[in-house]
């Protein structure tokens, strides 16, 4: 994958029923950080055959979250990406608006909804010595 500058990638999304989890409050179970140097989001857009949207973006922390909806019970895995640098966004990114922060506060974190996938470049084999 040229935006990752390597074909060592691995796919990562979240495993989510086609319509989505219902709306409901849900439990966090557990969040597994993914082991990665880079992560490219690709986000699929409304056409009539499939067009993904691809972008990279630097300072960025990927996870996958297991959770549990309160009221149905239902079993969730979904991947989260946390941008850890946000001075050099635009200040009137939906995301501060929501959260009430400004560039560079902290980090912003999103889940990825079904049919939005994220490519990690793997990490190198690391050999021990003795």
């Amino acid at each position: 994958m040229a935006a990752l500058g390597t074909r060592n990638v691995r796919p990562m999304a979240s495993d989510l029923p086609r319509s989505g989890a219902p709306k409901q409050p849900y439990a966090v179970r557990a969040v597994h950080p993914v082991d990665g140097s880079s992560f490219v989001s690709c986000h699929d857009h409304n056409y009539p055959y499939t067009v993904y949207m691809c972008h990279n973006t630097p300072a960025t922390r990927a996870y996958m979250v297991e959770m549990e909806g309160a009221h149905s019970g239902l079993a969730v895995t979904v991947a989260a990406i946390c941008h850890t640098d946000t001075s050099h966004w635009d200040a009137e990114h939906f995301s501060f608006k929501v959260l009430g922060t400004k560039p560079g506060d902290g980090p912003i974190c999103h889940y990825l909804p079904y049919g939005h996938n994220v490519w990690v470049k793997k990490e190198a084999n690391r050999s021990s010595s003795s």
